[in-house]
């Protein structure tokens, strides 16, 4: 899967939250400061020039388009101010 331009193809973790059993209810609870995800990088631009495919990121939270590839993978497409940290 190839991205265009200066977006950036990555996936998301999602082990950022827990679950907390109170009775019959079951609440999603985040975990860590919730100011940014963990992302890793899938594939890149031709305009971006420092990244590359296995790089991981911190990212802004719910940025960027969500969507599910015929692969059952979820991926994200961001761009680049929506990075806050290359790891």
């Amino acid at each position: 899967m190839k991205v265009i331009d200066s977006k950036i193809l990555v996936t998301v973790e999602k082990n950022n939250s827990a679950t907390q059993k109170i009775g019959n209810m079951a609440l999603e609870i985040p975990v860590g400061s919730g100011q940014y995800e963990v992302a890793t990088v899938v594939s890149v631009g031709e305009k971006i020039d420092n990244l590359k495919p296995g790089d991981t990121l911190y990212v802004y939270p719910k940025c960027g388009t969500n969507f599910n590839h015929t692969d059952g993978k979820e991926y994200r497409v961001i761009s680049l101010p929506d990075i806050l940290v290359v790891l």
